[in-house]
């Protein structure tokens, strides 16, 4: 029975020693699995960080072209503006040009007449004077008149032209009645 016994024991022991040998083999290998799943799930974190950083890079990305888009899209606005501005006063600088000549052209005939209209009036004027003039009669001077004109505020001058009297006989008149 000692042999039985002892087979049973170094079975016992087998048993046992197999055992513990698989339980340290479980034991080093949830050690490893542990390690190699910290390791991906540090991994993990580290992309997920990653993967926010460049969402957040792209999203900056998005808005600097955004605003690029914007800047353009002004400036391009500003530039056709101006080169529409530039064509269409160009293009009535030249429609304008002929009429601007033409106006002065215009003016200056206008000139050329109104100054042509003056001398035939001027010279009109001139020539009425000479017929309608009539020689002064002393008896036909209006004394009373003269000095409610010169009275009113009429001058020399304006008195004998409109009297159709000479000068001196206006200052004769206005001496005798002690207005001069």
């Amino acid at each position: 029975m000692l042999n039985d016994e002892n087979i049973m024991l170094w079975i016992v022991i087998g048993i046992a020693a197999v055992f513990i040998l698989f339980a340290l083999y479980l034991y080093f290998k949830e050690r490893e699995n542990t390690k190699r799943f910290n390791r991906y799930g540090h991994s993990i974190e580290e992309l997920n960080k990653e993967v926010y950083r460049l969402q957040k890079k792209l999203k900056d990305y998005e808005n600097h072209l955004e605003k690029f888009q914007q800047s353009l899209k002004q400036q391009i606005y500003q530039e056709t503006r101006l080169e529409m501005k530039n064509v269409l006063d160009s293009n009535l600088f030249a429609q304008i040009s002929p009429l601007k000549s033409t106006l002065q052209t215009l003016q200056e005939e206008w000139r050329d007449y109104q100054e042509k209209i003056d001398n035939k009036t001027i010279i009109l004027e001139e020539r009425i004077k000479e017929f309608a003039y009539t020689p002064s009669n002393p008896t036909n001077i209006d004394e009373g008149r003269i000095i409610s004109m010169y009275k009113d505020g009429w001058s020399v001058d304006s008195i004998a032209k409109e009297l159709r009297v000479g000068k001196g006989e206006v200052e004769f008149t206005l001496k005798f009645a002690n207005l001069d």
